[in-house]
């Protein structure tokens, strides 16, 4: 239940999930709540398994299969292995290309529409214009997905979730 002064933030927060997965659950528009409103909260947490030698993200929910996503990955198998975190979520991410930013929108910039950064300098998870790519070790080292399915993730996967990818 919603208890005054309560935000959407905070909840998500306090409950390891997004405002998004919140908003979602709830049918909720905008950022309007009310005390003593009930809320859905999914009780949980996701982690993300990218496999670099058949290009798929294996998305799991408290340690159990939840979605296959195909993706692209780097060329020359240069997509880091390890285990990371999703530090920053953005949508509409500029991108930094050769010592200058690239906004989104222009035509030049790679990254689709939504980018989960990890803990990694450099590399994360993001949409991508070039859905061809998709299933193929071409990009620069991020993890590419359809615009569609990095916006699908971007809604489940808070800062914090882990993602570890493996050859």
């Amino acid at each position: 239940f919603v208890r005054p002064g309560d935000t959407l933030g905070g909840i998500a927060h306090d409950h390891k999930t997004t405002v998004e997965l919140v908003r979602k659950s709830n049918n909720i528009a905008g950022d309007i709540i009310r005390p003593r409103q009930r809320l859905l909260i999914l009780q949980g947490e996701f982690s993300a398994k990218v496999d670099k030698s058949d290009n798929t993200l294996e998305l799991d929910f408290n340690g159990r299969f939840f979605k296959r996503y195909r993706v692209g990955t780097g060329a020359n198998m240069n997509t880091p292995e390890g285990t990371f975190v999703v530090e920053e979520r953005i949508i509409r991410p500029p991108w930094w290309h050769d010592g200058r930013v690239i906004p989104y929108g222009d035509t030049n910039n790679v990254l689709g529409t939504h980018y989960l950064k990890l803990n990694i300098p450099g590399y994360g998870l993001h949409g991508t214009w070039a859905p061809e790519t998709i299933g193929t070790h071409a990009s620069a080292g991020c993890v590419r997905l359809l615009n569609s399915d990095i916006e699908e993730l971007y809604t489940l996967m808070p800062l914090g979730t882990q993602v570890t990818i493996t050859e």
